[in-house]
């Protein structure tokens, strides 16, 4: 039973897949693939935000929903997000995100440019860091993420993708803020990362940025060899499987799960471990508060819309860090739990601002951003 408990993130991501599988495999009739009334949108949106990372940050966002010359009623909308952000803790983001939808979703272009000068915090590495060890590290990163999928079954796409990471002008300060030697962690002086693998994506949700059915699974492998311009040679895997139940046929009210896990092998730098915290899954702790070579983690949220553009959820969360898989147990499992508000920018094509509030042990955070977490 012990052993049961300990993988059941693991468990339920395999479930998930196999679920998903057996409940989609009725085929879908063809839909009209002649024309589209699909009108593109833009929404800027200046704002100020909250997360315990950053504390307020002021910035702008403006995201693009289109469909691309010949797509047709078959084909979900792309979308194109620019973002400018400075912060109160002094950092700095620039960045582009998208996902492009080609006509009857034949290829589906992925990416993400960013651009980070962020001082943050550092606790070390492994499950049991204590909030003594904070370290604050100061550094600038550029990433660059591309992928290219071409469909090959119903629903289901894979395709090469390119990671690019450089992290430079790195130094560590204690806590009275007076620089200190870095700790000795592969990459703490910063690191050069050149990653070519590939990408299997099992996508049936019906919105990208706002799913409310059906599912998605993405499955990804990464090589980093020194050959290819990488200081340190490590690899990358990762499993995230996500579900969407409509509670109610008009899509008002959903139940969302996700199991994330993330795998790695090799000299791997402290900025390409596998991490808990964030505003994306177990929200309340500090993005990288535990970090290590493999990270489990699972997830579910309750969604509701409250009234017209209105919504609210609830959430909880569990997860670990390890240095082998066979090192994960239950005395020091994480776990977070919390609610929010959600505010819908778009009404013909749902685009949510999010609040959250999540806590867990000795440990809370505030998250104002946009867009769902999963």
């Amino acid at each position: 039973m012990d052993i049961l408990i300990k993988s059941f993130p693991i468990v339920w991501g395999l479930f998930l897949c196999f679920y998903m599988k057996a409940q989609d495999s009725i085929p879908k009739p063809k839909a009209d693939t002649t024309s589209s009334s699909y009108k593109t949108k833009y929404t800027p949106l200046p704002f100020v935000a909250y997360s315990p990372d950053t504390r307020l940050m002021f910035g702008g966002f403006v995201l693009k929903q289109f469909k691309p010359m010949g797509a047709g009623e078959e084909t979900r909308p792309s979308n194109i997000q620019l973002n400018a952000t400075y912060t109160w803790n002094q950092q700095m983001v620039v960045s582009s995100l998208y996902t492009i939808l080609f006509p009857e979703e034949r290829w589906i272009y992925k990416g993400e440019l960013v651009y980070k000068k962020f001082p943050k915090n550092y606790w070390g590495i492994g499950p049991n860091t204590l909030e003594t060890d904070e370290l604050k590290v100061n550094f600038q990163n550029i990433k660059v993420k591309q992928s290219l999928l071409r469909n090959f079954g119903e629903d289901t796409y894979i395709g090469p993708q390119l990671h690019f990471g450089y992290m430079y002008d790195v130094n560590f300060e204690n806590q009275d803020d007076e620089p200190i030697p870095p700790p000795e962690a592969i990459g703490s002086e910063g690191s050069t990362n050149v990653g070519l693998g590939l990408l299997f994506n099992w996508d049936k949700r019906d919105n990208v940025l706002t799913p409310t059915k059906n599912h998605y699974v993405e499955l990804s492998a990464l090589f980093y060899p020194t050959f290819l311009g990488s200081e340190f040679g490590f690899q990358s895997y990762k499993v995230d499987a996500r579900k969407y139940v409509g509670l109610r046929p008009s899509g008002k009210e959903v139940l969302a799960f996700q199991s994330l896990i993330v795998l790695t092998t090799g000299d791997v730098p402290i900025e390409e471990l596998g991490f808990i915290g964030g505003e994306i899954i177990n929200r309340g702790y500090f993005e990288g508060r535990f970090r290590d070579k493999h990270s489990v983690q699972a997830q579910m949220e309750y969604r509701r819309i409250i009234a017209g553009r209105f919504g609210a959820a609830a959430f909880g969360a569990l997860g670990n860090v390890m240095p082998k898989l066979g090192g994960l147990t239950l005395d020091n499992t994480k776990w977070t739990v919390g609610a929010g508000l959600r505010y819908n920018v778009n009404k013909k094509d749902p685009t949510y601002i999010r609040i959250d509030y999540g806590f867990g042990k000795d440990t809370s955070g505030l998250y104002v951003t946009f867009g769902e977490a999963f």
